[in-house]
């Protein structure tokens, strides 16, 4: 869902890749394993420089509205590198 939101709100946006790591972290609770915490790392490279701002606010949004991460109880952080050709 986390990527179908960078591609729908990002159609004005140039991009040459997009990937998305997560990590999580686990906890045991009254002798049970649980996932405390996920944290996505989503890399996008843009074309142009000036489109960081933009990108950023894309991830953001997409973060906000993912149907997952708003439906588990685990915290989800997001960790976001976005890089620019030159």
């Amino acid at each position: 869902m986390f990527y179908d939101h960078i591609f729908g709100r990002s159609r004005k946006l140039k991009f040459e890749l997009f990937d998305c790591k997560a990590k999580g972290k686990l906890e045991q609770v009254e002798g049970k394993f649980l996932m405390a915490e996920v944290i996505l790392e989503p890399t996008l490279v843009i074309t142009k420089e000036a489109d960081k701002d933009r990108a950023e606010r894309i991830l953001q949004k997409s973060e906000a509205a993912c149907l997952i991460s708003n439906s588990i109880k685990s915290k989800v952080s997001m960790i976001s590198n976005i890089q620019y050709l030159n």
